[in-house]
């Protein structure tokens, strides 16, 4: 079953807030084929700035189904009329599942897409978003939330969190965790704080932070070596040592 994933950029958008999920996504295909076909969508189509001055080329926004789309962050005030193009377009697509990453959180609230719901955005702007949009229930500390069918996550990389959670949904817990290891990062859960306490270890743990942070949240679990080696992407001789 192929799934179209529509990854909505404008100008000034976060480069890795498009870059990020679209690597996980091309890579989860490598493990499971024909999975997943990605579209770079954006009002008006043609090439779009970033708010690095990196260019992306993009399709226009168009009416139909996809399985999944994605709308990044940025600078949105950049461009307010592809703001709201964007809002009045989510207003109509037709998509199984409609996720934000960071800043991008304020286009589905435009839209309507977020009331009554919970969400989440980068942690510098969760106060903002809360006052602005009092019916949705902000969930200022988490990397990423799922509600319903609505995906909600945290500042830039975070949408990489975002798309593995995605991936896994779709695909199974193993083609999310292989798609991890490749792309060389942790597995972080929805559960998860912006600011971990764990990850303040990380210059006294190295390389096994994330290691620690997946064990904290996998106690109930079998740690084996074998298992640890696994996710430390590494032989459990080598790991034994």
């Amino acid at each position: 079953m192929q799934r179209t994933v529509a990854i909505v950029i404008h100008p000034g958008f976060q480069l890795l807030d498009a870059a990020g999920p679209t690597a996980a996504f091309e890579i989860a295909g490598r493990f499971a084929p024909g999975s997943y076909e990605l579209a770079m969508l954006a009002p008006g189509g043609g090439e779009v700035e970033s708010s690095s001055g990196v260019r992306l080329t993009t399709a226009p926004l168009r009416d139909g189904r996809f399985d999944t789309v994605i709308i990044s962050g940025g600078e949105i005030v950049r461009s307010l009329a592809a703001a709201e193009q964007i809002a009045a377009w989510l207003k109509r697509v037709g998509a199984r599942r409609i996720a934000s990453v960071c800043s991008g959180a304020y286009l589905l609230a435009e839209a309507g897409l977020l009331n009554g719901r919970r969400a989440t955005t980068h942690w510098a702007s969760t106060d903002d978003f809360a006052r602005r949009y009092p019916r949705i229930s902000v969930d200022a500390d988490r990397i990423f939330v799922h509600d319903g069918d609505v995906w909600t996550s945290a500042g830039i990389s975070a949408g990489i969190d975002l798309a593995l959670a995605l991936i896994e949904d779709d695909l199974g817990q193993d083609v999310a965790r292989r798609t991890a290891q490749q792309l060389v990062v942790h597995q972080r859960r929805s559960g998860q704080s912006q600011f971990s306490s764990l990850v303040e270890l990380g210059g006294r743990t190295g390389r096994f932070a994330d290691l620690i942070e997946w064990m904290r949240d996998h106690l109930a679990e079998p740690l084996t070596v074998e298992v640890l080696a696994d996710r430390a992407a590494m032989s459990p001789r080598h790991f034994a040592r």
